[in-house]
């Protein structure tokens, strides 16, 4: 199937953006992407974080695909049973099939090639083989049915398309000195400065996009406030951990109002590389802050190695506008609301104590509901 085709039927559908680690299968179509000045294509760091972006994308109105080697597949497996299947996310994922029987390929291969369709079902996930006199079919049932859906690509499926262009590399880099070493320590709970900064996140005018991380933080951001449902500028992420961040590029990139992403310490150690996309991306409108305990609090605060890791330093270092670090009620207040009246990508930084209280409860809003209905909110306010 010539790519020209391939992406024609994908314009035709309204699907023009996209995400992935690349797979020599799909050389046309990510050459294709790149040479063709309405479509958009973000190369990601890990197959989960392509997954995340796509999903994003999608709730804020543009559809989007992902695309991953059979082989990247395990790297995916999480944020697909735990955000596509569970929030019913209508992502379209692309998967190249190395390894498949009875064609030759490297012995890495083998296993993956022998299972990729079953994993893919095992997944939640209708599985189709891509197939060129089906495709455009298949691909407008699933967008009907506004679910999500997988295509699986056989070696030479598609072909043509123009030639990468060569990568001409060069950077602009000096050494490195440390800045002025500054103490910090926590004085807060994490429901205490998330508490600080409701006022930020509930503004009248500007209000944000705002995407909460897994665990207890999502769950004491909705008790804090949304127990009547009313907060329909909020997404709770449940599972899927060290997606939020790319889950928010997502958003922003399809629209042009303010994105911040709550997340912790955990989640953003686990998908590291996202601050480089996020950094490459260079969205003036995402704001990240890294609520940082030191501990993976909702498995029994099991320690991280944030302490040793400074995430502002790195964020910066990955091309973020802004970055601080925080541990008072008085800095995080005055430092997010610059951040949001700033250009971004930024990030902040904010230790707070480990722990939270006996009686935390959890969201009442079903995930496929909470979805729905920040995804309205994200049509309503595009």
């Amino acid at each position: 199937m010539d790519v020209n085709d391939f992406g024609t039927i994908f314009k035709e559908h309204g699907v023009r953006s996209g995400s992935g680690v690349p797979c020599s299968y799909f050389t046309p179509l990510v050459n294709h992407m790149d040479a063709d000045a309405e479509l958009d294509y973000i190369p990601a760091a890990s197959e989960g974080e392509a997954v995340a972006i796509a999903a994003g994308l999608g709730a804020a109105g543009r559809p989007a695909f992902v695309l991953m080697q059979n082989s990247g597949l395990g790297n995916a497996v999480n944020p697909i049973t735990s955000m596509l299947y569970i929030y019913q996310m209508p992502v379209i994922l692309l998967v190249s099939l190395r390894g498949e029987p009875g064609r030759a390929d490297e012995p890495q291969h083998k296993r993956m090639g022998e299972i990729t369709e079953d994993l893919i079902r095992l997944c939640g996930i209708q599985c189709n083989m891509l197939q060129p006199e089906a495709f455009a079919s298949q691909l407008g049932d699933m967008l009907r049915k506004g679910v999500p859906a997988a295509w699986v690509c056989r070696k030479g499926t598609l072909t043509g398309g123009p030639k990468a262009p060569p990568i001409r590399l060069e950077i602009v880099t000096s050494s490195f000195s440390p800045p002025a070493s500054e103490h910090h320590a926590p004085e807060l709970s994490r429901e205490e400065a998330l508490r600080a900064v409701l006022p930020l996140l509930n503004e009248a005018e500007g209000r944000p996009a705002v995407i909460a991380t897994t665990g207890k933080l999502s769950r004491e951001l909705y008790e804090l406030d949304d127990r009547e449902h009313t907060r329909h500028n909020r997404f709770y992420m449940v599972g899927s951990m060290g997606c939020a961040s790319g889950f928010g590029l997502g958003v922003a990139r399809a629209r042009k109002g303010k994105v911040l992403v709550l997340d912790g310490d955990g989640a953003v150690l686990m998908k590291l590389g996202t601050l480089a996309t996020i950094g490459a991306t260079g969205l003036t409108n995402l704001h990240h802050m890294v609520i940082d305990n030191a501990a993976h609090d909702s498995t029994g605060g099991q320690r991280t190695v944030s302490p040793s890791v400074d995430i502002a330093a790195v964020a910066l270092a990955c091309g973020y506008r802004r970055a601080h670090t925080v541990s008072t009620a008085r800095d995080l207040k005055r430092q997010l609301e610059d951040h949001l009246a700033s250009d971004g990508p930024t990030l902040l930084r904010m230790l707070v104590h480990t722990g939270a209280r006996k009686d935390l409860g959890r969201p009442k809003l079903t995930p496929r509901d909470a979805y729905l209905r920040f995804r309205r909110w994200l049509e309503e306010t595009a």
